[in-house]
């Protein structure tokens, strides 16, 4: 019988694994809680090498809101201001990186604010986010002690929530 995604559930690293390409599959974003050094950031890491992707690590924690919209320039030949998108996101049209929105929850609320309409419209102004790149994004949980803000509903309802536990395999020997 074939796994279903169910939101919301504490996962080992293989199912949290199993989970992201399946989301990846019907581009749906996915968020991995879990404590520092618990392997969130390796596990996608994981993932771009198994499907030869390159992984576009983003540490929104260090990012403005202005960092995610582009910087506004004025265009002489279209007598206009305009916006350059930052040079981290992918701009060929063909591209199928993996978005990696790292410390989601440890950016400021208005970074995560402005988040939003890249997470759900795969687009922030002009710039429109490349049809093959899948978004993951991760996060300490509130009880790590870490620092952290509330993610707001309408950004945590853009994501399958996953929480990784760690995962003591057995081997053949009966030995951990």
């Amino acid at each position: 019988m074939a796994e279903t995604i169910s939101a919301n559930r504490t996962v080992t690293p293989n199912q949290a694994k199993n989970a992201v390409r399946k989301c990846f599959a019907v581009n749906r974003p996915t968020f991995l809680w879990g404590a520092p050094g618990v392997g969130k950031s390796d596990l996608v890491k994981q993932i771009g090498t198994e499907q030869n992707r390159n992984v576009i690590d983003v540490r929104l924690s260090l990012w403005e809101p202005t960092d995610i919209k582009g910087i506004p320039y004025f265009n002489p030949e279209m007598q206009t201001m305009v916006w350059a998108p930052p040079c981290e996101l992918p701009q060929h049209p063909d591209d199928n990186s993996i978005l990696f929105l790292d410390e989601l929850n440890s950016a400021p609320p208005a970074t995560q604010a402005a988040a939003y309409q890249l997470i759900l419209n795969r687009r922030v102004g002009t710039y429109r986010l490349p049809d093959g790149v899948s978004i993951v994004a991760a996060g300490n949980r509130d009880a790590d002690k870490g620092v952290t803000y509330r993610m707001p509903a309408p950004l945590a309802n853009r994501f399958l929530h996953l929480e990784l536990r760690v995962d003591y395999e057995i081997g053949t020997n009966g030995l951990p």
